[in-house]
């Protein structure tokens, strides 16, 4: 049995809301997903309402949590909910980690959501925040628990920056999803291609990313909410979504 998980940088109120919404509501009951990631979530100026609760009436998952900005949505209720602060940067926003544990098919399952420094050059401040959003779950999941991990969102960094091989190379044993399943494929999430990007931008790159340890095994990844295969653009960035299932135990 797979479980599925999206994640999404929602670029929180920037308009046309309206527009976005409807291709994300349009694109939320296509995929179906157990589980949700959401970076840049605000309270939406119409309703006054937390755009994490907007976004669970639309996908139809009952739970969720939401810490600075960040939002886990999934089917079954959260089992232990923690966050921390990652390092701070001149010229950028307070950078956290979000990190929500769950039950899926009566394992347990770390789901660990983060938005990490912008602009683009800040690269050896994302390595430093990787490096401390990794010894928190080292410090609060250590690895002497058998435990399926996910780590995801928007890293603002490319496949081979100094924060995303700080993942790869992490005791956690983590894998890029995308890349696994897709080794010729370069799954930009975030281009010009964009009729919400910034027209400035002008290149094509692949910054959101799903990663998974050695307790999962991917099933299949896409990029979604791409303008292509049904899924219209949402926000500024492309999802990531993909199905996994878990190692069989006796493994």
């Amino acid at each position: 049995m797979t479980f599925s998980i999206l994640t999404l940088n929602l670029w929180n109120i920037s308009e046309p809301l309206e527009p976005r919404y409807a291709a994300l509501a349009a694109g939320l009951k296509n995929l179906r997903s157990d589980i949700i990631c959401l970076q840049e979530v605000y309270c939406d100026p119409k309703s006054g309402r937390s755009q994490a609760k907007l976004i669970a009436d639309m996908s139809g998952l009952a739970h969720f949590a939401e810490i600075c900005g960040l939002t886990v949505l999934c089917s079954q209720p959260v089992v232990r909910l923690h966050s921390a602060a990652l390092p701070q940067f001149p010229g950028d926003f307070p950078r956290h980690v979000m990190l929500a544990e769950f039950l899926i098919e009566g394992r347990s399952l770390l789901v660990v959501n983060t938005h990490l420094a912008y602009p683009p050059e800040m690269i050896d401040g994302r390595k430093k925040q990787v490096e401390a959003l990794l010894a928190a779950v080292k410090r609060l999941y250590p690895r002497s628990r058998r435990m399926a991990k996910i780590l995801c969102g928007d890293f603002n960094d490319i496949a081979d920056s100094p924060a995303i091989r700080a993942v790869s190379s992490s005791d956690e044993k983590f894998i890029d999803v995308f890349a696994e399943c897709n080794p010729n494929n370069p799954g930009f999430t975030y281009s010009p291609r964009n009729q919400y990007v910034e027209r400035s931008w002008t290149k094509d790159e692949r910054i959101d990313y799903i990663f998974i340890n050695c307790e999962l095994m991917p099933k299949d990844c896409a990029v979604v909410f791409d303008g292509n295969n049904g899924f219209d653009f949402a926000s500024d960035h492309f999802g990531v979504f993909c199905r996994l299932a878990f190692v069989p135990i006796n493994s």
